[in-house]
């Protein structure tokens, strides 16, 4: 679809610019025609006023002009005869010269228009033309007569002729050199849709992000566009990814537990096939939670009130299973009724990788204490464990950097506590514990009721 409209519309362009180009030209060109023919009509009759003494020297010697000065013979010393004639208001030749009668203009009174414009071609039988000037109009016994000097056009029209060849070869170069031009300027013209089309071509075959900020004015809209579709396909992309990354993190654990509970012997069959259930239905609930967090990002998740208590009872169940080697002890400074401002699948994702972290580090035991605010709600996680040394402590919330590399792992729980935190407005970070560990300590705003 993009190669048929583009051609199509710099055809159309094209077109559109050669044909006012043409029409601009063509009457250009009918101007100048005009000019020059006037200026040759113009050198012919001042040629024609220059003969008018020797024409009347001529009508002298026929005996029309009967008292004229002999100073007029000598004005025209040779026997040269001028085609003239004399016509009277019928249109009929009451007199011709020599050489008009030679030429066969007896009848040249029918072709004259009624009134002359000086000086003015006509054309006789078989195309001959001439060039008429009316020298006089005289009235004589009620009749009017009017003395009419003509010249053979042949030098005229082939001068004509000449120039509307000149005319048309220096017109056609012109539209040849204009159409040149013109597609030189198209070729510069369209070089920014160029450019964007092969910067599209690179997008698509993920050769660039976005692109260039350098385009014309006209075409700034499209590119801002295109590039923030761009940042919004890419963000999408990405929280995809990471939603897979921590989707994976968090099933690897509550398959770690499903494993402790298959491998302790102790649990009857009815209450071990409770507790995998409710494994089955916390890993169901993890998938719907990644995949909300994919499509609409962890700030367009719904914010809500929950209850920490039973959360972190589910949690220390598992735990105490996949580290039950430890014996380690969790230790609540809370009331049972205390309420974060988290929803039920941010409060268990966060608390759920705090405490996976914190039993895995630990050497007996783990502390979470709530310390409620005016505004604020703090919680602190605390473990008895080596600890993060002080150059670690920002650097562990990034995605894929752990405090340690003994212990396997993504380095991902951390940097998704941290962004559940962040959608939250709130804040997370890591001092020294009074158990000689880890402190996590988090602050949360209170939601608005």
């Amino acid at each position: 679809m993009k190669q048929f409209i583009q051609p199509r519309l710099r055809r159309r362009v094209l077109i559109t610019s050669v044909a006012i180009i043409a029409l601009v030209t063509s009457a250009l060109a009918a101007v100048i025609n005009k000019l020059y023919s006037q200026s040759y009509m113009a050198s012919y009759s001042s040629e024609l006023v220059a003969q008018m003494p020797m024409v009347v020297a001529q009508l002298n010697r026929a005996g029309l002009i009967k008292d004229v000065d002999k100073w007029i013979d000598s004005l025209d010393p040779s026997d040269t005869d001028y085609i003239a004639v004399v016509c009277d208001q019928a249109d009929n030749t009451t007199w011709l010269s020599h050489e008009a009668d030679k030429a066969n203009l007896k009848n040249v009174c029918r072709y004259l228009p009624e009134e002359i414009p000086t000086p003015t071609l006509i054309k006789m039988g078989g195309d001959k033309g001439y060039i008429a000037y009316n020298l006089s109009r005289d009235r004589e016994n009620g009749n009017i007569y009017q003395l009419v000097v003509l010249r053979s056009a042949d030098s005229y029209e082939k001068a004509l002729a000449k120039l509307h060849q000149r005319t048309a070869f220096y017109l056609g170069l012109f539209v040849l050199i204009a159409v040149a031009f013109l597609i030189a300027a198209f070729h510069w013209g369209f070089q920014p849709l160029r450019k964007l089309a092969a910067q599209l071509d690179q997008m698509a075959e993920a050769k660039r992000d976005n692109l260039d900020n350098d385009y014309p004015m006209e075409l700034q809209e499209v590119t801002k566009a295109v590039n923030r579709l761009s940042r919004i396909s890419h963000d999408q992309k990405g929280r995809y990814r990471h939603a897979m990354d921590d989707l994976a993190h968090s099933l690897k654990t509550r398959l770690a537990a499903t494993n402790a509970l298959l491998d302790d012997k102790t649990l009857e069959r009815h209450e071990l096939n409770q507790r995998i259930m409710e494994q089955i239905s916390q890993m169901d609930d993890l998938v719907q939670y990644q995949l909300k967090r994919a499509m609409v990002g962890q700030q367009g998740l719904q914010k809500s009130n929950s209850k920490l208590m039973p959360v972190v009872t589910s949690l220390n169940q598992m735990l105490s299973k996949i580290y039950a080697d430890k014996q380690a002890k969790l230790h609540c400074n809370f009331s049972d009724d205390v309420m974060l401002p988290l929803n039920k699948d941010d409060l268990m994702e966060l608390f759920g990788n705090m405490l996976e972290n914190s039993f895995r580090f630990c050497i007996s035991q783990v502390r979470i204490s709530v310390e409620d605010t005016n505004s604020y709600i703090t919680i602190k996680i605390e473990d008895d464990g080596p600890g993060v040394k002080p150059d670690m402590r920002e650097a562990i919330f990034q995605r894929g950097i752990r405090s340690d590399q003994l212990n396997p792992g993504q380095g991902i729980g951390l940097s998704v506590c941290h962004e559940i935190v962040d959608s939250y407005q709130g804040k997370i970070y890591v001092e020294e514990s009074e158990l000689e560990g880890a402190a996590f300590v988090i602050n949360l705003p209170k939601l608005n009721d």
